[in-house]
């Protein structure tokens, strides 16, 4: 039995609800029949209408009085029966049809009072009444053969005392035959039914089965399911162990001193493994996809930050083919939403890295558009590259898992064609939609759309207010979608906005200005263009006098060592690597065009900042502290115990290192707590990592010890991992591999005196 997964009977399971009741007709019908007391009562009126047509009105109405009486006692009498019927008792259904045919007793009177009047018609009359008492009573009960007779009885008495009441007289053989065509027609009817209520029967105990079948089933695939993931999650952290030694290791080796060759090799290492973790991410989302795993976390977050954090993110790849990184996001779309921004960068991530893999020469769009609507922004964001394409033919199955463009795509490009199918259904789990546009040789169009509600307040610092004022910014790139992004988001920020296609053009256009005496306040210069590059056309235009004195910023796609002191030496006021980001490009020109005294300024704030300490953000935890921050690591593998303790400065820590969860729980309680912070590992033997940060926070409580952070430091990843670190008492969560950077960051929020940084962590 999986966990979490409970036998249950098959009347109790989920889904499907069997009673017994329902799989006997007979009941069913019985049921039907306690409920139909309206109808009822409408054919005993029919019945005394039909009857004042052949007796006295008196007789009929005293008929109809005492059968309307016997009528309501039979519904009082149902009453009972029916909260009898909770199971197939053939005794309530026995006692029911006595009392049905006590009732029929009364109606049974109708057709004698008809034979015996003196009314013309009066014997054909009883005749019919009969023959419709008898349907009546069959229709209700006919799935069990001997209740119909039984309900049935009083017309039968009545029909045989016709026989004997017209025995010597010239309607004998007729009312004789008629009665014998009745029974016959009436065994016939009993036999059939019998026969139908069988086969029903056998249905029913089908249907029982198959429904048994399928509940099993259905266990049985949980089970399965709850055993998969289960497998893959040991899988996971069993990968994930060795790999933290690997990346972490390759990291360290590449920070030492080495040769070119040394460092190629480490960081080949170190690409690989980390091209390796991607693949085993892929897949272990893939399959919480399929087995239904897959959680959603909304939460408000900077649309904009996040599409700048992906463009980023894949630029060094770019750079190495010599590809453009632009991203466009409409100027007028709100920023600010509500969503899983984990998951969306994800799909952008899946998306750009495609287009940068399937792309050798131009450039990779990121564009995001849409409109605000009700409080909600209808986005749609477009990867656009200028790469191989795909045939028509094949994108109907693009976004099949395991499905490629072709074999000789697999052979040429590699990867395991899982990034396009989990982006779909992560696009679908967020109702949202995707798909792709291509032309073979000219390149692909991959978007998705999603409907994310728009967050009022902030979720990242605003930009610094600017009054442009109009001033004239020349752009200068030979990618028309570069002029037209940059172009659009400079007119946004107030700008007025020209462009121009090569170094040549834009000096023309630059001596025009400057004769018309209306000069550009900045320009704004691609590095890598045909014919004339950024770096030739700053000279010429520091070389220039008319065009000397105006302020250049240097974009360029490939940060190369050197560039920066290149350019300050010709006098390039501004140096950014592609794809920069909006805010940082608006401050770069705003410093630019400020230290100029030119154009607008950046709005004051009332209170002056200058004599703040400048932080970088770079600081670490040991910068704060006097002395060294004291750490004590539980991890039972020796390859990363050493990866932890060299990614950290040994002069700027103190490392008390344990095996297993009893020892770090002793060592906690010899050194009566004096830890800076716990780095935690889950899976130790002897005791693991929950159970041991439970026993420390037991210990904490009962000694009166302040509270000491504690780290997860795990190779387990799933969302439920994270939920028991949490209910263990521990306070952040690091999955392994884990990087130089991430640790550092978090043992200086969590032993770096930062207080507000450790009461978000909390509470987050």
């Amino acid at each position: 039995m999986a966990p979490g997964i409970e036998e249950k009977p098959p009347a109790e399971r989920k889904g499907i609800v069997v009673r017994s009741d329902e799989e006997d007709p007979a009941l069913a019908a019985l049921r039907m029949i306690t409920s139909t007391h309206a109808v009822r009562y409408f054919h005993i009126t029919l019945w005394g209408v039909f009857l004042s047509s052949v007796v006295s009105l008196p007789t009929a109405a005293i008929w109809y009085a005492l059968t309307m009486a016997a009528g309501y006692a039979r519904s009082l009498v149902e009453a009972r029966i029916r909260a009898r019927l909770k199971s197939n008792q053939k005794a309530s259904q026995r006692a029911y049809a006595f009392v049905a045919m006590a009732s029929c007793m009364f109606w049974a009177v109708a057709p004698a009072l008809a034979w015996t009047s003196a009314h013309p018609f009066g014997q054909a009359a009883g005749l019919f009444l009969v023959l419709t008492g008898f349907a009546l009573g069959l229709s209700q009960f006919r799935s069990t053969p001997l209740n119909a007779l039984i309900v049935t009885s009083p017309y039968s008495a009545v029909l045989l005392w016709f026989v004997y009441d017209s025995f010597g007289g010239s309607g004998f053989w007729t009312v004789s035959a008629a009665a014998l065509v009745l029974y016959a027609t009436v065994s016939y009817n009993l036999m059939f039914s019998q026969l139908l209520q069988k086969e029903m029967q056998r249905g029913a105990a089908e249907r029982s089965r198959l429904i048994e079948e399928l509940q099993a089933a259905r266990i049985a695939a949980e089970k399965a399911s709850e055993a998969k993931s289960m497998f893959l999650a040991n899988m996971s952290h069993e990968i994930r162990t060795p790999m933290n030694g690997v990346l972490g290791m390759a990291e360290l080796l590449a920070q030492t001193k080495l040769d070119t060759r040394q460092r190629l090799y480490a960081e080949t290492i170190h690409k690989s493994g980390a091209a390796l973790l991607t693949i085993i991410n892929d897949i272990l989302d893939f399959s919480k996809i399929e087995a239904g795993k897959l959680e959603l976390d909304p939460q408000p977050f900077d649309l904009r930050a996040a599409i700048e954090d992906v463009a980023v993110l894949i630029a060094p790849r770019a750079q190495e083919k010599r590809l453009e990184v632009v991203v466009r996001f409409q100027p007028d779309l709100p920023c600010n939403v509500v969503g899983d921004s984990g998951r969306i960068r994800q799909i952008i991530t899946n998306l750009a890295g495609n287009a940068v893999k399937f792309t050798g020469a131009g450039y990779i769009l990121i564009g995001v558009s849409g409109e605000e609507k009700d409080g909600k922004a209808l986005i749609r964001v477009e990867v656009s590259d200028t790469g191989v394409g795909i045939e028509p033919e094949k994108l109907d199955r693009i976004f099949d898992a395991f499905q490629q463009a072709d074999s000789s795509t697999t052979r040429k490009f590699g990867g395991t064609g899982l990034g396009l199918s989990i982006s779909r259904r992560l696009v679908e789990a967020m109702g949202g939609e995707i798909g792709v546009t291509s032309q073979l040789g000219r390149g692909s169009t991959f978007w998705f759309t999603l409907t994310l509600s728009v967050h009022d307040e902030a979720v990242a610092p605003a930009p610094v207010a600017y009054d442009a004022q109009g001033a004239r910014v020349l752009i200068v790139d030979d990618v028309e979608v570069n002029r037209h992004i940059a172009a659009e988001q400079l007119v946004a920020w107030g700008f007025s906005v020209d462009a121009a296609e090569s170094g040549p053009a834009a000096l023309e256009m630059m001596r025009a200005a400057a004769r018309s005496g209306a000069p550009y306040a900045l320009a704004i210069v691609d590095y890598f263009m045909p014919g004339m590059d950024g770096e030739m056309l700053a000279r010429a235009i520091r070389n220039e006098a008319a065009l000397a004195e105006t302020p250049i910023l240097v974009l360029t796609s490939v940060d190369q060592q050197g560039d920066a002191r290149r350019f300050r030496e010709i006098g390039v006021d501004g140096y950014l690597v592609k794809p920069a980001r909006s805010t940082l490009l608006l401050q770069t020109i705003m410093n630019i065009l400020s230290s100029r005294g030119l154009a607008g300024a950046a709005e004051e704030e009332e209170e002056e900042e200058e004599d703040l300490p400048k932080n970088d953000g770079q600081m670490t935890a040991a910068d704060e502290l006097d002395g060294r921050i004291r750490i004590l690591l539980a991890e039972d593998n020796e390859v990363n115990q050493l990866v932890v303790k060299h990614m950290l400065d040994a002069a700027r820590h103190e490392f008390i290192v344990v095996a297993n969860g009893r020892d770090a729980v002793a060592r906690y309680r010899e050194a009566a707590g004096a830890f800076d912070l716990v780095l935690m590992d889950v899976s130790m033997p002897e005791m693991d990592g929950y159970e041991a940060s439970r026993a420390i926070r037991a210990l904490e409580a009962e000694q009166n010890l302040p509270r000491t952070p504690i780290i997860c430091l795990t190779a387990h990843v799933m969302s439920q991992d994270v939920e028991r670190s949490e209910a263990a008492g521990m306070d952040d969560f690091l999955a392994k591999p884990v990087s130089k950077e991430r640790l550092e960051a978090v043992v200086a929020r969590w032993a770096g005196g930062d207080e507000d940084a450790k009461q978000a962590a909390q509470v987050a």
